[in-house]
């Protein structure tokens, strides 16, 4: 069986449009596990009603990505589990593509078509530079062809994470530290070096509404988070510490000087996500 876990924070209209096309996948072997992080706009009692057929956790308290996902990976009864943003609509064979696939890895990526650009690649992966350690999408942008089904790719991302469940037990759950941002970067380094296997299927397709829940990386509460968060992952795992720090110090600059010139909260933001990784704050803000 197949444990799909959905995590939902204000979004029951886009979560509804998911878990429209979940039900009406080919593959008909998976249970449905509904995270609402603390919603406070009639979520649970509208997709409830709506999909009698999930089983719905509500937080008390926003828990993030990290937090509210694996809240539901630890109800989850399946042997193989699929972490699923709320934001995507998938293609009727999507699940029975990845069961086919199933032993192609311990972890599976999947293809990612922007939303409203059918045939348009958001990404198949990431990759992380070994230099500066940044995350960065594989296919972005390219239109689809035979030649992005060939891509390597380091990691999957997070709209659409299948893992083997063994990977879980070994290595635990998402870290939770990070709240929102690098958190399944860092979450599948780890597997990564336990010896685990990271692969993609580019039969199982899915098109992604991109951040719709944080406003995308030019919201200031998302520039507060990729620049805390890399700074963690930059202190964990880089081998090339000093270049990994001084491109991570450039960065913000630039990040601060944008704000400075298009959205003064976005630089406060930032200079305030450069403080708090000093500070060794984790976790959720306000």
């Amino acid at each position: 069986m197949i444990s799909v876990v959905i995590l939902n924070w204000n979004g029951k209209k886009v979560t509804a449009d998911c878990l429209d096309s979940v039900k009406g996948q080919t593959f008909k072997n998976y249970e449905v596990i509904l995270v609402d992080n603390a919603s406070d706009d009639g979520s649970c009692g509208y997709l409830k009603k709506k999909f009698p057929f999930v089983k719905l956790i509500r937080n008390e308290e926003n828990l993030g990505y990290a937090g509210g996902n694996n809240v539901g990976v630890k109800s989850a009864r399946g042997k193989y589990i699929l972490i699923l943003n709320n934001d995507v609509i998938l293609d009727r064979s999507f699940l029975s593509e990845l069961w086919k696939n199933r032993n192609k890895a311990d972890i599976l990526g999947v293809k990612n078509y922007y939303f409203n650009k059918k045939n348009v690649i958001w990404a198949v992966g990431s990759s992380v530079n070994k230099f500066t350690m940044r995350a960065g999408l594989v296919g972005n942008k390219l239109k689809d062809s035979e030649n992005v089904n060939k891509m390597k790719i380091e990691h999957a991302v997070g709209s659409a994470i299948f893992i083997n469940k063994k990977v879980i037990d070994k290595i635990g759950f998402l870290n939770e530290d990070f709240f929102a941002y690098f958190e399944e970067t860092e979450w599948q380094t780890r597997a990564e070096r336990a010896g685990f296997t990271i692969s993609w299927v580019p039969t199982a397709k899915l098109w992604h509404r991109v951040a719709y829940s944080t406003g995308g990386g030019r919201s200031p509460m998302s520039a507060y988070y990729l620049v805390r968060n890399r700074g963690y992952f930059i202190k964990k795992y880089a081998g090339w510490k000093i270049i990994a720090w001084t491109y991570w110090i450039i960065e913000v600059l630039a990040r601060i000087f944008y704000g400075l010139v298009k959205n003064r909260e976005y630089s406060k933001m930032s200079f305030r996500g450069m403080m708090d990784l000093f500070k060794g704050v984790v976790g959720r803000v306000d």
